[in-house]
């Protein structure tokens, strides 16, 4: 099954309870359409003709500097974003250090990841200088940075999604 399609089962399941036994999506508050609007994947909210005037309201009160609007209902954490992909097994998330230092730093958005089990000397030339680094490599975008965490009876799950399209 779909992600979307899960999406929508578990926050309706968790909506139908406050709704008198049935539910339908017009009838969730903003906060869980929004929800599942934003996690619909085939097609993407901007395919659905009924997310298109959701989603545009949020981004109107996005800029206007609103915050995100909740989903109680639907037992949802707030909106999480991971702009990469997680890291291969044995390397850490990584940032460089500011200001062209170098160096690097923990970072659980960074764009590197690193292999903190092999660090490396590296002098400048001349002034005796020397520091740790380790070796990096570039981390993968994602391509649905934005998560919500649903909780129910069966445990948690992380959804994934995207709000291009507008």
């Amino acid at each position: 099954m779909k992600r979307g399609a899960v999406l929508w089962m578990a926050v309706g399941l968790c909506c139908a309870s406050g709704i008198g036994g049935t539910a339908r999506a017009q009838d969730a508050s903003f906060g869980c359409k929004v929800l599942l609007c934003a996690a619909a994947s085939v097609p993407g909210w901007s395919g659905i003709p009924y997310c298109v005037p959701v989603m545009q309201t949020l981004f109107r009160q996005l800029a206007k500097g609103g915050g995100w609007p909740s989903c109680p209902e639907g037992n949802a954490s707030g909106v999480g974003y991971e702009p990469y992909q997680a890291c291969p097994a044995g390397l850490t998330p990584v940032q460089s250090a500011p200001d062209g230092v170098l160096g690097l730093s923990a970072a659980p958005n960074g764009d590197l990841c690193a292999d903190l089990s092999k660090p490396q000397q590296v002098c400048a030339d001349g002034d005796g200088g020397c520091s740790t680094t380790y070796p990096t490599t570039a981390r993968d975008p994602r391509s649905d940075p934005y998560y919500v965490d649903i909780s129910s009876a069966n445990g948690s799950q992380r959804f994934y999604f995207s709000l291009r399209g507008y």
